[in-house]
């Protein structure tokens, strides 16, 4: 089974879209030094936008075949819920081999705005879902370290490392590239085919946390929390994870 992380619309594309339908989705991790931000962009078009939008005004919305401010708070709320559980229930962070030390401390959203409107208008929809982690003791520290993140297989990944990371190697990123400047290490590629993409690196010296990454924004993040430290844990497919929680269909049927 691959290793898989949520977006609340990726589960619409699970129910309702064709095997072969397709959508935009991206992938941008900031990571520092006692903190991680994971920035997920995803974009819908052509005829994606229309079963997107009519499954909000279904199942969300009171099916008038319009989508109003109201509906997209719901989606955006819901959104928000559901890749908070997901997360909570399994850590899509991992860093030193253990998820022991990382606790999500934030989950935000911007929901497009070529959303309002009549559910037959097209408009390219651009959703943003952002996450924030901390890093507790022991957190990212001089010498050796390693960082994993667990996502969606085959969508493209920018992960930016901190000020002073030497990059020792990869794992599980398809198409790599790597590019540096003012002593900072961006990765590009994409989630291979496990869904888990690992960094190791070596820190010359712990820095002030990299500019870059925003303050977390404040949370109270509810919820029972296990830590997943064996390799097995993370075995469990976006479905299997999510559609019995939502109660939208079986898993049989994704």
């Amino acid at each position: 089974m691959k290793f898989s992380i949520l977006a609340f619309s990726v589960l619409f594309l699970f129910t309702v879209l064709p095997v072969n339908a397709t959508f935009t989705w991206e992938n941008n991790v900031t990571v520092g030094y006692d903190k991680v931000q994971w920035v997920y962009t995803e974009t819908y078009t052509e005829g994606n936008t229309l079963i997107y939008k009519d499954y909000i005004d279904v199942s969300l919305g009171n099916q008038d075949g319009f989508i109003s401010a109201w509906e997209i708070l719901k989606t955006d709320v819901k959104a928000r819920s559901t890749l908070q559980s997901s997360i909570l229930g399994q850590m899509d962070v991992i860093v030193n081999n253990s998820s022991e030390s990382v606790v999500l401390a934030g989950v935000s959203s911007s929901m497009s705005p070529e959303l309002l409107g009549p559910v037959m208008q097209g408009e390219v929809i651009t959703n943003l879902y952002t996450t924030n982690y901390h890093l507790e003791n022991p957190f990212l520290g001089s010498g050796t370290n390693s960082i994993s993140f667990i996502g969606e297989e085959s969508t493209p990944l920018v992960i930016n490392m901190p000020k002073g990371a030497s990059l020792n190697s990869t794992e599980g990123i398809d198409n790599l590239s790597i590019s540096n400047g003012e002593g900072v290490s961006k990765i590009l590629g994409s989630f291979g085919p496990t869904g888990k993409a690992t960094v190791h690196f070596h820190l010359d010296g712990v820095e002030d946390i990299v500019t870059s990454v925003p303050e977390l924004a404040e949370m109270n993040v509810s919820g029972e929390f296990s830590v997943l430290n064996n390799e097995n844990d993370h075995n469990f497919s976006l479905a299997e994870r999510l559609l019995p929680a939502l109660g939208m269909c079986n898993t049989e049927s994704a």
